[in-house]
Parts: C-alpha cells; sequence; structure tokens
C-alpha cells in the first residue's frame, strides 16, 4: 500500500488528529524536522506527499524517488517546482478556496483598520492619551461610497467584493479576462483594467496567486497611478509587490498607507517597514483561521483517499 508523508512538521496534536483519516493500512508518517536527514529516513515508503509550506524541487524529490502524487494543503502553490513535477511525471493537486472566507474577513479589518487609523488610536489610548481631535484632524474614512479595487478575482477576490456589498463600497476588479455579467451583478462589481483600477480606487487590494506573470506586477509604474493618499492592502503573497518602491511611494506621501498580511521575507527581522506607522503587517494570518485550516485539511485527506481508491482526482494543478 502506498505510503503518506506530512513533510512539513507539526505539532503533536494535531498530528494525531491526522493519523485515524488514513485506513490503517495506510503507512502515515510525519518528518519532526526540516533536516534533509529526516526526510531520507521515509524515502522507501513515500508515494504520497501531504506539502503544507516547504519547498518540492528537483533536492527534495532526488531523496524520496518513489513519490507519485502531491497534495498540497492551500490554495497556493508557488512552492512546488511544477516543471520538476512534469518532468518527473508527478502528479500535484491543491485545496482552492479553504481559506477563502477567512482570508476576505482579514482583508476587510485591514482596509477598516487603515481607514480608521485603528492601530494609531490603540497605541495612543493604551498610552495614557487621548488623542480624538488629532486623529479626526488626520482623517478617518468609511467603507460605505469608497471606491475598491480588487486585482484578482478568483475565490477569494469574490469573498472580498460579497463582504464589501454591505458596507456599500462601489467595488471594481481586473482580471486576466471579465467574468459573466451576470456574476458582476452577482457581486456588485464592475471590471476595469489594471491601469483604471489603479486610478479610480481609493483602496487597492491584492488577491492573486503568485507566478512568473505576477511576480512584480505591483511596483514604482503602478503605485504612481494610485490616487494621492491611497490605501494599499496585500493578503495575496509578498512578491507581487516590489516592497522597495511601496516603501518610497509611503515616504514620499503619495500612499496613505498599505497594510500587509505577507511580506517577501516572511521570518522574524523580515519586516521592513518597522519604522513606519503608516504600515499595518500581520504575519501571514490572513487564512489560517480554525474553519479555514480544517477545511484545507479535509479537501486534502479526501483527494488523497481518491488517489488511493484509484479515482479521479479534483483540483489539479495544471
Amino acid at each position: 500500500m502506498p505510503g503518506v508523508l506530512l513533510i512539513d512538521p507539526l505539532p503533536a496534536p494535531l498530528v494525531e488528529r491526522l493519523r485515524p483519516a488514513f485506513p490503517v493500512t495506510v503507512p502515515f508518517n510525519i518528518v519532526s524536522s526540516y533536516s534533509e536527514e529526516d526526510l531520507a529516513r521515509y524515502a522507501a515508503e513515500a508515494e504520497i506527499l501531504l506539502v503544507i509550506h516547504r519547498r518540492v524541487d528537483a533536492r527534495l524529490l532526488s531523496l524520496l524517488p518513489h513519490v507519485r502524487f502531491i497534495q498540497r494543503v492551500g490554495v497556493g502553490y508557488d512552492n512546488l517546482d511544477l516543471g520538476t513535477l512534469k518532468a518527473a511525471g508527478i502528479v500535484a493537486a491543491y485545496t482552492p478556496g479553504a481559506n477563502a472566507a477567512a482570508v476576505a474577513e482579514h482583508t476587510i479589518l485591514l482596509m477598516l483598520a487603515l481607514l480608521k487609523r485603528f492601530v494609531a488610536a490603540e497605541s495612543a489610548t493604551r498610552q495614557g492619551g487621548w488623542p480624538s481631535a488629532e486623529l479626526v484632524q488626520a482623517g478617518l474614512g468609511d467603507l460605505a461610497n469608497t471606491a475598491v479595487g480588487l486585482i484578482g478575482f478568483g475565490y477569494i477576490g469574490r469573498a472580498v467584493a460579497e463582504r464589501l456589498a454591505p458596507f456599500g463600497s462601489r467595488v471594481l476588479y481586473t482580471a486576466r479576462h471579465a467574468v459573466d455579467p451576470a456574476v458582476e451583478q452577482r457581486y456588485g462589481v464592475r471590471y476595469a483594467s489594471l491601469d483604471d483600477l489603479l486610478g479610480s480606487c481609493a483602496i487597492v487590494s491584492l488577491h492573486l496567486p503568485l507566478s512568473d506573470a505576477s511576480r512584480g506586477l505591483i511596483g514604482e509604474a503602478e503605485l504612481a497611478k494610485m490616487q494621492q493618499g491611497a490605501f494599499l492592502v496585500n493578503t495575496s503573497r509578498g512578491e507581487l509587490l516590489d516592497e522597495t518602491a511601496l516603501r518610497r511611494a509611503l515616504v514620499s506621501g503619495k500612499l496613505g498607507g498599505a497594510a500587509l498580511d505577507v511580506l517577501v521575507k516572511e521570518s522574524a527581522g523580515g519586516n521592513p517597514f518597522t519604522d513606519l506607522s503608516q504600515v499595518i503587517v500581520t504575519p501571514h494570518i490572513a487564512g489560517a483561521s480554525r474553519a479555514g485550516v480544517e477545511r484545507a485539511v479535509q479537501m486534502a485527506i479526501a483527494n488523497v483517499a481518491r488517489f488511493l481508491r484509484g479515482e479521479p482526482l479534483i483540483d489539479v494543478i495544471g
């Protein structure tokens, strides 16, 4: 029976919850660290990989030569070297939409935090101040009647649009192709080119997967097209955005602020905006709600079960 190997170390309680999901006849193992030595211990049995964050490339696969199927537990797959997988004849799948609600809620949170100057207000009040006049003078915004631009209109972009509707925002979106008019009507959105969206919206929010086409999509030229004092929100991938160009736009006053759940360097000390009070950074937690994680895990397990039974897979990449 093919063996299943989870190649990202997880806390023991989570492992114990996963183990019963597989038949007792299916060997299920999990690495205890990110070391290659630990990974190689399972080389003989591992034919199915469960992947969360770990990079899957030629080097990793050389340690696990019997792998036939890779199931990513998550909505993106930029940690998978698709060219290497294709050359090796390995099928890969992921769990799109699993955390769309969670990411959408976090996106709305960040938009409101920027508009209401929440971080500055809470911090000053915690320190004993009462800066009502200063905050009002600096300007407090509303989502009502505000033009919000969504770059990307997949599961998450649509979930954000759905949640903006009750606020009364005017929502534009851009994507490779405009969606059907009935879908636009359902979500209360209107298609715009990227340039038109950047120049028309007080808030621009990124909702794209990372790919060769989207890497560095928002740089100096794109930021220059945004409205004076506009806000930028990114809950997708840090590499979509030129962080150096963003810093210049913020320091110059071109942008009024930014809220980022993702960075290029996601580790302690990796936040390049700690000195800018107009930037909110959260540690890539937008999609990590209990319900979102549980949904992704269940989708992944169901797909592994299909593979074991020889049934057609869903959400195959490529």
